[in-house]
């Protein structure tokens, strides 16, 4: 009798294990069920809205790119620093940068020579401002009016 009872305990424990593993299987896909229902009743992309600007704004757009179209080194002033054969200017070039890192300059190829052009100025009158610190060091530099 008492072996009955013992396998009826190991019966029961094992019905209880079979059943706590297939709640565990379970639980994993109701949790998986219920994400994938909280992500398909979520409205993120289907919200609205209302773009409200001044009605300037299109016109003030226009001017800038106009602006920015005529920002070009061939319709600006210029400073020229040196003019002469390829490897001397980019000597100067790199002389110029290690005494002036926060001018911009470059070096522009006009057949037969190289120029480095420094700057890129909308009047005459900043690239004079300019002219006259870079004067000390560069005693040839000039300004000029690029053309292509």
């Amino acid at each position: 009798m008492k072996l009955f009872i013992i396998f009826k305990e190991f019966v029961i424990l094992h019905q209880i294990t079979f059943i706590m593993k297939n709640l565990r299987k379970h639980y994993f896909y109701f949790i998986i069920i219920l994400t994938f229902i909280g992500v398909n009743k979520s409205n993120g992309q289907n919200s609205q809205f209302e773009l409200i600007q001044d009605n300037n704004f299109e016109k003030l757009v226009k001017e800038k790119i106009s602006v920015n179209n005529s920002f070009s080194i061939y319709k600006n002033f210029s400073i020229q620093l040196f003019n002469g054969n390829k490897i001397d200017t980019e000597n100067k070039f790199h002389e110029f940068k290690n005494i002036f890192p926060d001018f911009v300059a470059t070096i522009i190829y006009a057949e037969p020579k190289y120029k480095l052009i420094v700057g890129n100025y909308r009047n005459k009158i900043d690239a004079e401002r300019n002219l006259s610190k870079l004067r000390k060091n560069y005693p040839e530099a000039f300004i000029v009016r690029l053309t292509k």
